[in-house]
């Protein structure tokens, strides 16, 4: 077996490098996977423009894939050589106070999944145990890769309750994450999505995917068309998905009086958000926020991309090399592709 695989290494900010590295020997309870696909996302793009919060540089980044089990670490039984798989980003210990109130997404020791943008990566023994899955024999690798965003969204799905019949609107609209939206809210039954974003390409896709309006906030108004939709109340319920300091005020004004607002898109650390109060109080508006999923809502995704019933496919926009990751990435930046497909075979 090769000792060395090729990996993009982060650097720090817009800075990535395709190195060689030696080839990672799987500890006790781990697996070591040859990688197939690995996919792009939001936390790539945010990580290649600031870097990442808990990984100082360098680090191989990328945590959504697929692949095959190449070596397996001592005492693991239920994975072989051979075998496909994905894996979520983390998963929870099940013993801290937050996993004992069933808040595993909180868990105090996280062991997180990183260095999918390379030709072999490691998957944690915790994962191993708790949010590693086997890929069906019918199911591609990329598609599978997209479990962790889809965790995500299961866990903001289960949060805002959507009810039958309800308006939904969407800012930050045409990215991977509102795209899985809009697909488990028409599965709950909301009568109207609308979605909000600036990429005329990806709002496209959302088109295809159900929504039933679409707002170019780089051409209209998005809280005035939000309330000429709702008849002057609101949405019944707001999705901020674009994770800016403007969108996250400007969901609040957007949801009617006895609503609900999802603050999905991260903030960094530090960040105020102006909201009015009185209107939040009197007007009863929930404010929820969300992060990442538990092993059980991993499972539910998993099972939502094996059975069909979450169509990821129109999510990937083409496929790149590993010496091509951050043109990738500035291709998402630009509002071009909603997700790119990087082959480490290429």
């Amino acid at each position: 077996m090769r000792k060395e695989m090729r990996a993009a290494v982060y650097l720090g900010p817009e800075q990535i490098e395709l190195q060689s590295l030696p080839i990672p020997e799987p500890k006790e309870g781990e697996l070591l996977v040859k990688v197939r696909a690995a996919t792009t996302c939001g936390t790539d793009v945010k990580t290649y423009r600031r870097g990442h919060p808990k990984f100082p540089p360098p680090f191989v980044f990328g945590h959504e894939f697929g692949g095959d089990v190449v070596k397996v670490g001592k005492g693991v039984t239920q994975f072989y050589e051979g075998m496909r798989v994905t894996a979520n980003v983390f998963a929870e210990c099940g013993e801290c106070y937050y996993c004992q109130r069933g808040q595993g997404n909180l868990c105090e020791n996280l062991v997180y999944n990183f260095g999918a943008f390379a030709e072999c990566m490691i998957i944690p023994a915790s994962i191993v145990r708790k949010t590693t899955f086997e890929i069906p024999a019918h199911i591609p690798y990329a598609h599978a890769a997209l479990l962790e965003p889809l965790v995500t969204v299961v866990h903001g799905w289960h949060k805002v309750a959507v009810q039958p019949g309800e308006t939904v609107a969407i800012l930050g609209a045409g990215g991977p994450i509102s795209l899985i939206f809009i697909q488990l809210l028409l599965r709950s039954g909301a009568g109207q999505v609308i979605a909000i974003g600036h990429s005329p390409a990806r709002l496209s896709v959302a088109k295809e995917l159900g929504a039933t309006h679409l707002v170019n906030a780089k051409e209209q108004d998005a809280l005035t068309t939000v309330r000429e939709l709702t008849h002057g109340f609101g949405a019944d319920l707001v999705i901020e998905c674009a994770g800016t300091k403007s969108t996250w005020e400007t969901s609040v004004e957007a949801v009617r009086r006895g609503g609900r607002v999802l603050w999905f898109g991260g903030l960094p650390s530090g960040t105020k958000v102006a909201v009015d109060a009185a209107r939040v109080h009197y007007g009863e508006i929930d404010l929820l926020n969300m992060h990442g999923g538990t092993a059980a809502e991993a499972r539910e995704a998993f099972d939502l991309i094996v059975s069909g019933s979450v169509n990821v496919a129109p999510l990937l926009s083409g496929e790149v090399s590993l010496d091509q990751v951050e043109q990738a990435l500035k291709r998402m930046m630009a509002g071009e592709v909603v997700k790119m497909v990087v082959n480490p075979d290429l």
